[in-house]
């Protein structure tokens, strides 16, 4: 690529990245989003939380193929972090244990 192209394509992402979020700032009060697509929205980080979070955990990366394995310290990790979180309900904890049960799991295995 040139530097005109490299250029072109960051002015372009940034004006795209711009618009679509910042779009209902720039509406205003204009556009109103209807109470079922509202109630919707508010799902969309726990859903993109997921689906970052569950195929690292479930899924270890042998090759090309991904397959579930015992031996996976992400899924024992994970384990850890959700028992944690189901047991204190502290995110600080859950993260600190999370991470102990992933080091632990990567030093056994």
């Amino acid at each position: 690529m040139s530097t005109l192209e490299v250029w072109v394509a960051i002015l372009g992402l940034m004006v795209i990245t711009f618009l679509t979020r910042g779009f209902f700032l720039l509406m205003g009060t204009r556009v109103e989003l209807p109470d079922a697509v509202q109630r919707a929205i508010r799902y969309a980080p726990a859903a993109a939380l997921v689906a970052i979070v569950v195929p690292e955990i479930f899924l270890m990366k042998t090759g090309v193929v991904a397959g579930f394995e015992w031996k996976n310290p992400h899924l024992w990790g994970g384990l850890a972090a959700i028992g944690s979180f189901l047991l204190v309900r502290s995110m600080v904890l859950t993260i600190i244990i999370g991470m102990v049960g992933f080091t632990c799991a990567r030093w056994y295995f």
